[in-house]
């Protein structure tokens, strides 16, 4: 692993096979972002983060990046610089990124694995979602999918089942299966996006410790409303 490039609250960044043209502006926004992320957040554990390139297999095509967290305080970030939007990218998205993971790291810290069931995955999933939305970013798994509420009820109906697994995961998040792309995303922000409108002064240090349980109080509301705006 490449030398330790930046430090900040005592995590490190550190850039692995970065252009050099590409370097400082990305050190210097993955420094100051995760020194904000941590007051807002309010969380002063060190979160050490990679950065590295890649090809366009491996990161989101509608974002030129993917990026992952883990339960030890850990990030990874990945560019396809091959991309002639890059700069943009770097510009609009690493940001927002870099808070959507920070807030699972923070919730980590506090719940452990938050992928023990389906509705915990989604708020999980959800609140960084929101996160990343409010600080900027592109997020099209928050956009609308078609006939959204019958994925929700069969959501509900996956509450019983105990042995919730990666496979599960990939159906609901990536589309690896039968549902569409993105639908557990979308489901849980719009959860997410709900309960902020009840409680808007709720800050983000607030809301990522919140129980799956606080959120998913409102999930009749969905159900509700869609119905409304559905004339049904």
């Amino acid at each position: 692993m490449a030398k330790a490039n930046k430090q900040c609250k005592e995590g490190n960044v550190h850039l692995v096979k970065i252009p050099e043209e590409c370097r400082a502006e990305i050190a210097n926004i993955a420094k100051e972002t995760l020194d904000e992320a941590s007051e807002i957040f309010d969380f002063q554990k060190p979160v050490d983060l990679v950065i590295f390139s890649t090809s366009a297999q491996f990161v989101i095509p509608e974002l030129g990046m993917a990026a992952y967290a883990s339960r030890e305080e850990f990030m990874i970030c990945m560019f396809d610089f091959s991309r002639r939007d890059i700069e943009k990218i770097i510009e609009k998205e690493f940001k927002a990124t870099l808070f959507h993971e920070f807030s699972h790291i923070v919730r980590a810290d506090l719940f452990g694995n938050t992928m023990v069931d389906l509705f915990e995955d989604m708020v999980s999933e959800g609140i960084a979602s929101y996160v990343e939305k409010k600080m900027g970013g592109k997020t099209p798994y928050t956009n609308p999918i078609a006939d959204e509420m019958k994925y929700l009820q069969k959501a509900k109906r996956m509450m019983v089942k105990k042995d919730y697994t990666y496979e599960d995961h990939q159906e609901w998040f990536y589309g690896v299966g039968k549902l569409p792309r993105w639908i557990g995303y979308r489901l849980g922000y719009m959860l997410v996006e709900h309960y902020m409108k009840k409680h808007p002064k709720t800050s983000f240090a607030e809301l990522v410790r919140l129980e799956a349980k606080a959120i998913l109080q409102y999930e009749k509301d969905l159900t509700f409303l869609n119905s409304r705006s559905s004339g049904v």
